[in-house]
């Protein structure tokens, strides 16, 4: 017999010095007994434990504690072999990261969607090899083939227009990274994944489909876009608003081309779908990889030592409860049954254990107004793994909840979850929570970084746009985009002017102090001043009709969520401060709780000696400039002249 954990046994030492503890502690009871009573009254006055049973109970209890040692310990003899074989299939997904996938002809973008439906199909290789190519004008792996799923799903979320710094839509090079990386595989069958707005034919995807073909690899081909088309957004923030040109300057203009992605499928023996605002059909991705072969490793022997600690444990348990039976007294009479409350203990336990988080208790925990628990409560159910079509559900209450406490960075990510699922009614659900929550970050920041609210409010219009793609005939959010497009088009022309202004006196500065005082002065005639136009924290300084409107934008999303996700029937215009005013308190209230919102904000961390908003603003600047940096730096030459 050997031992796993050997040092272990060093404690066994521990229990003559109980032994020896034990016998000091009855003779110093001896001692006090007969310092007590004469010797012919001891017996007679004297009541208490057997020092024979008491011994008996010490030693069961001794030797328990020492067969929980040896069970510590890890005893084993005796050795196991185990012949283990991995089997399964290698798949590699390959994504057109090209600018052209920028392109909004489907919701929200072709790249996102493309994105959304290969994390879908990760639901279908559970047991398989899976890699990951990027590919624009050139084709780079990104991840290689491998059973960690988790990987695969993290590179293909970083996934953007940047990854490949070189335009074009090359499907040949793809083909051919995909062919050297199966190479290196034993199995004879693959399959490759292909997602792409297409490209114009070409002879050198023909080439290398007969190779692939030959090579028994079966590539399904999946069309990202529409035939109609529409302009590619610039991504560049310099040029917000603009789109991709061409050399001449003209607006380039993309659209589906599905030719050469048939022409691969054909030739593979593939099969091509078409990817629009629905996902790709289960049955036919498994119907597809279930023809693929599943590749067997070769097999492996592991030698593991047979533990026998439950020998020495289960010895144990019997000892100590021999020692928790035994009576210290002939007396003494034995307590209710010990068997009934090692039962209940163990009962109670178990009960505890399965108490777990139901989305019954996040939704009353919502509809109660406690908005702190019912953040805690589904941001537990998205971590959890539940099923697709739940997940989004407890997104959109997450976000509707952190809403309610006005945690606007919370509320944006959990809506942008919700906008995975394929519920029509959930995705515009979520794009008005998105729009609603961007709108009021935005308004946050206005005073203090105008340039993010800038930007926070063209996202908000964005996704209004795209709930009333959903919706076409909702007045509600046809009215609040229109309000934010107003505000929007305001600020813009503000900052416009601030910056002919600063332009404009700048040869005043040169004549010291007075000069930038006349220039303060000069502001407030033209009524460029932000608090004047855009109104303080309290909301004061904007008309009626503008007032009204922005708090339009605060109605309580989140009363369209029921139990896991079901909608509250309530009209979607209904102020969010209405109900909490009926209830509690008048304006005032409303205005004092925002102003110490607005100072906790505010106020400086003594760890770091900024406050929030100025941490937040500096991680904002930090990320912009990486992303910025990833934008402009140079990029290879394009393939025949198109750099999208």
């Amino acid at each position: 017999m050997s031992f796993l954990a050997p040092k272990i046994l060093y404690w066994l030492f521990a229990l003559p010095a109980l032994a020896g503890l034990k016998l000091l502690a009855d003779w110093r009871a001896q001692q006090v007994q007969q310092a007590f009573a004469a010797p012919r009254l001891r017996q007679t006055l004297i009541t208490g434990v057997s020092t024979r049973r008491s011994w008996g109970i010490f030693a069961c209890q001794l030797i328990g504690l020492g067969c929980f040692i040896f069970a510590l310990a890890r005893p084993w003899w005796d050795e196991d072999k185990i012949v283990q074989q991995e089997s399964g299939r290698n798949v590699i997904i390959a994504i057109d990261s090209s600018r052209s996938m920028l392109a909004n002809d489907v919701v929200p973008d072709r790249l996102t969607r493309a994105k959304l439906a290969a994390q879908d199909l990760m639901l279908s290789l559970k047991d398989d090899r899976v890699g990951l190519i990027a590919f624009a004008g050139n084709s780079y792996l990104q991840a290689p083939l491998t059973t960690d799923h988790d990987a695969v799903v993290e590179a293909i979320q970083s996934l953007d227009f940047t990854s490949v710094p070189r335009g074009g839509s090359e499907l040949g090079r793809a083909l051919k990274l995909a062919i050297d990386t199966f190479e290196k595989s034993p199995a004879r069958n693959h399959g490759l994944i292909l997602f792409s707005d297409g490209g114009e034919p070409d002879a050198e995807i023909a080439t290398y489909a007969e190779q692939a073909a030959k090579k028994n690899i079966l590539v399904l081909t999946v069309g990202v876009g529409t035939e109609g088309g529409s302009l590619i957004p610039d991504p560049d923030p310099e040029r917000s608003g603009d789109f991709v040109r061409d050399q001449d300057g003209n607006v380039v203009k993309t659209k589906l081309e599905p030719g050469s992605l048939q022409q691969i499928a054909t030739i593979t023996r593939g099969r091509y779908l078409k990817l629009g605002s629905q996902g790709l059909a289960a049955d036919v991705v498994r119907s597809l990889v279930a023809s693929l072969q599943a590749q067997t490793n070769a097999a492996r022997e592991t030698v593991k030592p047979i533990e026998r600690f439950y020998w020495p444990l289960s010895l144990g348990v019997l000892f100590l409860f021999l020692a928790w039976i035994i009576r210290p007294s002939a007396r003494m009479k034995l307590p209710a049954s010990p068997l009934l409350a090692l039962l209940a203990f163990l009962l109670t336990t178990a009960e505890g254990q399965a108490v777990s988080i139901t989305p019954r208790q996040a939704h009353e925990a919502y509809q109660q107004g406690e908005y702190d628990r019912a953040v805690k409560l589904y941001d537990s159910l998205v971590k959890e793994p539940p099923s697709a079509r739940q997940k989004p559900l407890f997104a959109l209450g997450l976000g509707a909840s952190a809403h309610q406490l006005k945690d606007y960075d919370r509320a944006v990510g959990g809506f942008s979850q919700a906008l995975e699922s394929t519920d029509p009614s959930v995705q515009n659900q979520a794009h008005r929570g998105l729009a609603h929550s961007l709108y009021d970050q935005g308004d946050k920041a206005l005073a203090k970084q105008p340039k993010f609210t800038l930007k926070a409010w063209r996202d908000s219009v964005k996704h209004f746009n795209a709930a009333l793609a959903i919706d076409p005939e909702n007045k509600e959010v046809k009215e609040n985009r229109d309000f934010v497009q107003k505000r929007l088009d305001e600020l813009q022309q503000q900052m416009n002017q601030e910056q002919q202004g600063k332009q404009g006196n700048k040869g005043d500065k040169k004549k010291g102090q007075k000069g930038q005082k006349g220039e303060k002065g000069q502001k407030g005639e033209n009524g460029e001043d932000q608090d004047g136009e855009n109104g303080d924290e309290d909301g004061e300084g904007e008309n009626d009709e503008d007032k009204s409107r922005k708090e339009s934008l605060g109605k309580k999303e989140g009363e369209e969520e029921g139990e896991g996700g079901q909608k509250e029937h309530e009209k979607e215009g209904q102020l969010q401060a209405g109900e909490a005013g009926k209830q509690e308190s008048p304006e005032a209230r409303e205005a004092r709780e925002r102003r110490e919102a607005e100072m906790a904000e505010n106020q400086e961390n003594e760890a770091t000696g900024f406050s929030r908003n100025e941490a937040r603003s500096f991680l904002r600047t930090y990320a912009d400039d990486q992303k910025k940096a990833m934008i402009v730096r140079p990029r290879d030459q394009p393939v025949r002249g198109k750099d999208w």
